[in-house]
């Protein structure tokens, strides 16, 4: 889950997204943040000046990286400022488009789509690290926004392509994974594991976390239960090296998730009432996160869904009713509205069983 995880939920980190979105598919983005391998030269009065905003893109970077968005997005938009003032193109055009992407992690598109059209006004293909982070979020905008997959599919390729082709050996991943994401079913495995052998062989066990994780929804989704608790249990392997304490305990609700399709309710439960204590507890220690709230919520969910199976439904319902307003607390009407419903679904079925 994008953080997503599951198929019924499923981002996040991030990025994330997705979803596809964030209880649906995994994060947008490698565990570690995004690299981007930007050498300055050494500095000169004039070139000290411009660090300032480079400096300032790289902690909007950082502060991505640890999902802090509202932070992030401030940092971006001083790194704008500070880029316009230098006449620093490369750094304006992905610190706009920075902006706009912190807007879509929070589902604030039409707050967003102004910054991403000043990026667009900026954006030359000339300059690698400016088009290629511009075109990673158009076609966010167009997948998450637009909910138009063939010309989301359209830009990530037109991304890989482009990353291909200068070397940003990172972006071009994260355009591979994207693909993965929006294209037809029939093409995201392939894509997918493209994805990971190329992870593999440059180490980015960052990428590794979040393409196995992605691949493990994509195999829900197509009822390759086997295969899906096999890429969830890879995915949680990296993200156990790379990751912070969300992406783990969603690592572990996934595989969690994994066993209860594969039909072994008890390592379902082992694993799903472990990874929901330890949300709890991280929702008591930081209550406004709202990450953590969604997990406690899809954490009464997954053990409802484990309930039903255990042909316990009045204690499936009381799951379901707790879990439901914690995923809405968390915006999940905004970023995965279909999932909602299947809540409301399952809680209307064991309600109308009652009767």
């Amino acid at each position: 889950m994008r953080y997503a995880i599951l198929l019924f939920p499923a981002l996040l980190l991030a990025a994330c997204a997705s979803s596809r979105l964030p209880a649906k598919r995994g994060s947008e983005r490698p565990m570690a943040g995004p690299e981007y391998n930007e050498n300055v030269p050494e500095a000169t009065p004039r070139e000290t000046v411009v660090l300032v905003a480079d400096g300032l893109l790289k902690e909007g970077d950082s502060l991505f990286g640890q999902n802090k968005y509202d932070e992030a997005r401030r940092k971006y938009e001083k790194a704008a400022e500070a880029a316009g003032n230098e006449n620093n193109e490369q750094v304006l055009v992905e610190a706009l488009a920075q902006v706009a992407r912190m807007y879509s992690v929070e589902g604030k598109f039409d707050e967003g789509r102004p910054w991403l059209a000043r990026a667009e006004e900026h954006a030359d293909s000339e300059e690698p690290l400016g088009w290629s982070r511009f075109l990673g979020v158009q076609g966010r905008y167009f997948w998450r926004d637009e909910k138009d997959n063939d010309k989301a599919k359209t830009t990530f390729i037109k991304m890989y392509e482009y990353c291909k082709e200068k070397k940003l050996f990172s972006r071009q991943l994260d355009a591979a994974h994207m693909v993965a994401i929006v294209a037809p079913p029939d093409e995201q495995v392939e894509w997918a594991l493209n994805s990971i052998d190329a992870a593999e062989k440059a180490g980015e066990k960052g990428w590794l976390a979040v393409l196995w994780n992605n691949l493990g929804w994509t195999y829900e989704e197509q009822g390759e239960y086997p295969k899906m608790l096999e890429a969830l249990q890879n995915a949680r392997k990296y993200h156990y090296e790379v990751g912070n304490d969300l992406s783990k305990l969603v690592a572990d609700f996934g595989v969690g998730r994994a066993w209860w399709r594969n039909k072994d309710f008890k390592q379902a439960r082992n694993w799903i009432e472990q990874s929901f204590e330890q949300a709890q507890q991280y929702h008591a220690d930081q209550p406004d996160n709202t990450e953590f709230t969604e997990w406690v919520g899809w954490g009464n969910i997954y053990l409802a869904d484990l309930l039903v199976d255990e042909n316990q439904p009045e204690e499936a319902l009381k799951r379901y009713k707790a879990g439901r307003p914690l995923i809405v607390e968390a915006g999940i009407e905004d970023w995965w509205p279909e999932g909602l419903k299947e809540v409301d679904d399952k809680i209307a079925k064991l309600e109308s069983a009652d009767d």
